[in-house]
């Protein structure tokens, strides 16, 4: 018995000295999840940690979890946020179940001023919805087994009336019901030529279905490419039982949009033609 209760004694001693106990986050310090439009070309989003206390913070570590997320994303400082300053820390996620809202909580390790380290437990509210439609996008991609992008593009025509074919290829899955696939949106860097889209229905269990889209610049001048922070991706729409009405974005590796900027360049005729924009 004196044995049992020296162990239990131990693990009680244990479990008070292993920073484990967390404190309430300092008045005036906030937190708050976004993605910005430059990240939507990959799986990344920001924390923003907004400070209106009285002393700076130091952020060594984040880990977000959430019952939609297949697994945590963990930031790794340090980062100082000023008094008065809101500073962006960057994740990566992981790819989303789907389901309403984030239902995220972040367990932040941070040191204010220069006292010792603590550890708060907050849910961050989602700035403008976005890490919410970010999942949304997960859940509307993940109604179908895959979506595969042709590697090599066609290129119809020339100059002005020049179109870039480009081949998709979407795989069902074997159970869960059909899959509306279409319209594709453009953005400010490309658009579906006029009378050109993919708009098809995929039953679950059957086999590939093979699509090809027309693609016409969205406006010709130089500024476009520096405009389309996206990283030349576009929006396809789909509806389904599990994601109801959304879509998720078709994005093109490096060597495809180095096909994509070509033909801009060469459907444009920049280098040939005044640039509209830049016009005497």
């Amino acid at each position: 018995m004196r044995k049992l209760a020296a162990i239990l004694a131990a693990l009680t001693l244990a479990a008070c000295g292993n920073g484990s106990s967390t404190v309430a986050v300092p008045k005036g310090v906030t937190f708050r999840v976004e993605q910005a439009r430059q990240d939507l070309q990959n799986r990344n989003f920001e924390m923003q940690v907004v400070n209106r206390s009285a002393k700076p913070i130091t952020v060594s570590r984040v880990e977000l979890t959430s019952s939609r997320l297949k697994r945590a994303s963990i930031y790794h400082g340090p980062a100082t946020i000023g008094v008065g300053a809101t500073t962006n820390l960057t994740f990566a996620m992981s790819t989303a179940r789907c389901g309403k809202g984030i239902d995220a909580t972040a367990t932040v390790r941070y040191r204010v001023g220069n006292a010792e380290p603590v550890t708060s437990v907050v849910r961050p509210t989602d700035h403008d919805g976005s890490v919410g439609l970010f999942m949304k996008r997960d859940c509307a991609q993940g109604s179908l087994a895959n979506t595969v992008i042709d590697p090599r593009f066609e290129a119809k025509g020339s100059g002005p009336d020049s179109v870039l074919r480009v081949g998709v290829t979407f795989f069902p899955r074997a159970s869960g019901g059909p899959v509306a696939i279409g319209p594709l949106d453009g953005t400010t860097l490309l658009k579906p030529s006029p009378g050109s889209n993919i708009e098809h229905t995929v039953a679950a269990g059957s086999g590939p279905y093979h699509a090809f889209v027309d693609l016409i610049p969205n406006r010709c001048d130089v500024h476009v490419v520096a405009e389309d922070r996206t990283g030349a991706t576009l929006p396809l729409h789909v509806e389904s039982k599990q994601s109801g009405k959304a879509f998720f974005f078709l994005k093109f590796n490096e060597a495809q949009k180095t096909q994509i900027f070509d033909f801009i360049a060469n459907h444009c005729g920049f280098g040939k033609k005044q640039d509209p924009l830049n016009a005497p």
